[in-house]
């Protein structure tokens, strides 16, 4: 199976204007977000360094603060490489740890490991998070992200954080979050592995040329 693109839902204003250059505007802004999407999609593609890690998914389980960890390694590892660049390391750090939790939460946990890739891609970070799942929680995944496609991203979002407040579950606040707060592109994959359970794969590009105006401010 393909890459699945996943993008944030944008509020669009719908507010009729003669106005050409906020036209120009608009069409540029499709333009780069047609072609950050297809180098999204993109298998292969050039990249300066790797980084690949392979976690146990029971561990991460019952020592959550791994994902922590993890996910401060990695941001402070690649921000030396971009500290001229001013790039983020606790919003890097952020959505490693989003992506990581979201892997734990829902892996087939019986000898099962996430496994972590990072590619330098020199204007992005290209992160894979890799996980086991079972057909049930194929079912759940799919169901959460035609709930994000065809809803409102605000306010599933305020939902999701109205019933982690109450104690209720925050079902799904990973990818809202990653969604709304840092509008990422972000692509999925389904591979079978056997009868019982299927490889999916979460794909994030993370910009780090003005990373901080265009991303984390």
């Amino acid at each position: 199976m393909s890459f699945v693109s996943l993008t944030s839902l944008k509020q669009t204003n719908l507010n009729k204007t003669n106005d050409s250059a906020n036209t120009n505007e608009i069409e540029n802004e499709k333009q780069i977000s047609v072609d950050t999407r297809s180098s999204l999609l993109e298998q292969k593609i050039f990249f300066h360094s790797q980084l690949s890690i392979a976690v146990s998914a029971a561990d991460m389980n019952f020592y959550w603060k791994r994902c922590d960890v993890l996910s401060n390694f990695i941001s402070q590892f690649y921000f030396h490489s971009y500290e001229a660049k001013k790039l983020d390391k606790n919003a890097i750090s952020t959505i490693i740890n989003e992506l990581v939790e979201n892997a734990a939460k829902y892996s087939d946990k019986e000898n099962s490991k996430i496994h972590i890739e990072i590619k330098d891609l020199g204007t992005d970070l290209r992160l894979e998070v890799k996980n086991r799942v079972t057909p049930w929680m194929k079912a759940i995944f799919e169901n959460k992200i035609k709930t994000i496609q065809e809803g409102d991203i605000n306010q599933l979002y305020f939902d999701a954080l109205e019933s982690r407040n109450n104690g209720s579950g925050s079902e799904g606040l990973g990818l809202l979050i990653l969604l709304k707060d840092y509008q990422l592109k972000l692509a999925y994959e389904f591979c079978k592995t056997d009868e019982s359970g299927f490889d999916l794969t979460i794909r994030v590009h993370i910009p780090v040329e003005n990373c901080q105006k265009d991303l984390f401010s």
